[in-house]
């Protein structure tokens, strides 16, 4: 009789260890922690503040992830004292806790307490379980199983990233910054309780909506942290009266948007930066001005480095996100005349030229291409200092033609590709604005000239290992264009600050300004730009639009003294060498192999082909010919217009001959 017990008592135990068994996997299988891995994106100054963050991918909740040590030590020890006593001690589950809940539960006929730990609630939230008894053994095993597999510092953190806070905001941080208006490490005893009572009832508790209910659990928490011996009684006392939020506030979206650059690998959530607070600050009240100021679909945007410790200090992605959600500091386009100041500087280097060198300002200087400057002016024989900070296209095309467009590309490209040529088409134009780079990068080569021609990779994020330098330029011909470059007018803010070497530009259709430059430890790059290459009614200037915006910042963001060691050269002396005082102006002859237009001649109407396409006729010219239609370039001999109306067109060659004319485009019958 005694075997058959022992036996049918065996078979039992298997068969409940074997329901167990499966019901344990089966509710460990049911764990998701897919609200962990989709929670927000979240970029962070050097202070650990907020800059820039998404909604949740799955929900579109406010969920920040939050790490204990970015929480007030008093909110933690609040929680576990209202909320887990024992957390540091059990496995997950407080069976006591759970059992005296359960009688009561059974005592009153309804559930009125739940027993639940951090961890048990961190199961409840991920696997979005009812409050049924079924589910609560659930969560027992669920609990356990987390708290073995990951500790209880992960589920501390975990349950303060998820927990609800009413709306759709998840976790402490983020309850902290709608609530508060301020992160979680500085949280006051009353604040700590409003957030550890919240969670219990989100909706219900919420100020905005039941405040005297707030106040009643608020201060529960308050009184049982007193008993608890985490707040003294002077501090639960003073606390009860304080006032509680009545709304929800905006968490600030700083002008930096979330691009692929800033978030390099797809599992990046948090990305910790350099990025400065007060210079982001200051970018993001320059970006609000702006916006307030132009609602034309302009955008600005902007850089900062600090060349002493070789990181990214500020960053203005966007000062509309709803114009654009790129962080153009990163995207490629036009430089305008920003170039210019490296080309003189190779030719400084190869003592091609001499800053005092005479050049030619003049609108034959290359025959059938007619350049001319900005202003459309033309000043003759200048030194190549002035026409420099002058910025004259003339001169500038002189000294490209000495050091050569392939040479100067592949000098700015030393080590890695940073400015692209369409097309691998070198020619001169490469010093007026036809190559694109990224604002980025433009800001690194002025901070290459201010460091003496080495170029320096500077870091943006917290944790990178720094890429080697490159040397792009003589420590000499750097430094005199970084000085020459003091002397370029200044905007109407800048006159008092004779120390910043800096340059502008403005791209061929008005649809980039540029300024940049360096002053003692930091360089800015700024950048006024329609985003679709469409320009507005009003055509932006790099002098008289962006150069504001850049004396604007280094006059607002701390500096430091960059000292510069003594450097002896001949670049320096006044007087330039008696080989160098003037460039020879070569006598032009008749080029027999000119590129010409033969159709359609300027002020022509013009229809499409059956195809929808306008053909060029040219003769003359070596090699292949490059046809460009407003800027838009093509290799066949025929564009297919988009629109009715004016179209400039032009054609060059390989050598670099060239011709253009001005004609009109009608789809339907030509106008008598």
């Amino acid at each position: 009789m005694l075997v058959k017990i022992c036996k049918y008592i065996a078979i039992a135990v298997t068969a409940v260890t074997a329901v167990v068994a499966v019901f344990s996997y089966i509710a460990i299988s049911e764990i998701d922690l897919s609200k962990i891995e989709h929670r927000s994106r979240v970029i962070y100054d050097s202070e650990g503040g907020i800059v820039a963050y998404t909604l949740s991918d799955d929900t579109d909740s406010y969920r920040f992830y939050t790490r204990e040590d970015e929480v007030s030590p008093l909110y933690i020890s609040m929680l576990i004292a209202n909320e887990d006593r024992r957390f540091r001690e059990h496995c997950g589950v407080d069976f006591p806790a759970l059992a005296r809940a359960f009688f009561s539960n059974i005592s009153s006929n309804r559930i009125t307490s739940g027993g639940s730990t951090l961890a048990m609630q961190v199961a409840k939230i991920t696997a979005n379980n009812k409050r049924t008894y079924l589910n609560k053994l659930k969560e027992i095993v669920q609990a356990i199983y987390l708290t073995g597999k990951y500790g209880r510092k992960q589920i501390l953190e975990w349950y303060m990233t998820v927990a609800p806070f009413g709306s759709n905001i998840e976790g402490v941080k983020a309850a902290s910054l709608k609530w508060f208006g301020h992160l979680p490490d500085r949280l006051t005893p009353s604040e700590a309780a409003f957030l550890t009572a919240l969670p219990r009832a989100p909706e219900h508790i919420r100020p905005d909506r039941n405040y005297n209910a707030t106040k009643y659990y608020k201060n529960e928490v308050l009184r049982l942290s007193y008993e608890k011996g985490v707040i003294g009684m002077d501090v639960w006392k003073s606390s009860l009266e304080d006032q509680l939020p009545t709304g929800l506030k905006q968490i600030p979206m700083n002008s930096l948007t979330l691009g692929n650059y800033l978030f390099p690998r797809v599992a990046d959530r948090e990305i910790h930066t350099w990025l400065d607070p007060h210079i982001q600050q200051f970018l993001q009240s320059l970006a609000g001005t702006f916006h307030e100021n132009h609602r034309d679909g302009a955008v600005l945007s902007a850089v900062v480095l600090d060349s002493l410790t070789h990181r990214v200090t500020g960053i203005l992605g966007s000062s509309d996100l709803k114009t654009t959600q790129l962080c153009l500091p990163f995207s490629l386009r036009s430089p305008g005349s920003t170039l210019k100041p490296f080309a003189y500087a190779l030719a400084f280097q190869e003592r091609k030229i001499h800053p005092n060198t005479l050049l030619h300002d003049n609108s034959k200087l290359f025959g059938l291409w007619n350049p001319a400057n900005f202003t459309g002016k033309f000043r003759g024989k200048i030194t190549a200092e002035k026409a420099l900070t002058s910025s004259l296209n003339l001169p500038a095309l002189e000294v490209i033609s000495m050091v050569g467009p392939l040479k100067f590309i592949n000098t700015l490209n030393t080590g890695a590709k940073r400015v692209y040529v369409k097309n691998d088409s070198y020619d001169y134009s490469v010093i007026l604005g036809s190559p694109v780079v990224s604002l980025y990068n433009l800001a690194r080569f002025y901070a290459m000239l201010n460091e003496d021609g080495i170029l320096n990779h500077y870091s943006l994020y917290q944790g990178d290992l720094p890429e080697q330098s490159v040397r792009l330029l003589s420590s000499d011909s750097a430094r005199v264009t970084w000085e020459i470059l003091k002397s370029t007018g200044r905007p109407y803010n800048g006159v008092g600050m004779p120390g910043v070497s800096y340059k502008t530009g403005t791209s061929s259709k008005f649809t980039d300004a540029l300024a940049a430059g360096s002053f003692n430890n930091n360089t800015v790059a700024v950048a006024i730009r329609f985003p679709d290459n469409h320009p507005g009614p009003y055509r932006y200037d790099g002098y008289k639009d962006a150069s504001p915006v850049l004396f604007d910042l280094f006059a607002n963001i701390q500096s430091q003294q960059f000292i510069k060691e003594p450097l002896e050269s001949e670049l320096f002396i006044r007087r330039p060498p008696d080989a160098l005082k003037e460039v020879i102006e070569q006598e032009k002859t008749i080029d027999r192999r000119r590129l010409r237009i033969m159709f359609p001649v300027s002020g022509d109407t013009v229809m499409p082909d059956f195809n929808n396409r306008v053909f060029i006729k040219s003769i003359g010219g070596e090699g292949k010919i490059f046809l460009t239609v407003d800027d838009r370039q093509y290799e066949t001999d025929y564009f297919v217009p988009e629109r009715e109306g004016m179209y400039e067109v032009s054609v060059m060659d390989e050598q670099g001959r060239s011709d253009s004319v001005s004609f009109r485009v009608v789809f339907g019958q030509s106008e008598p």
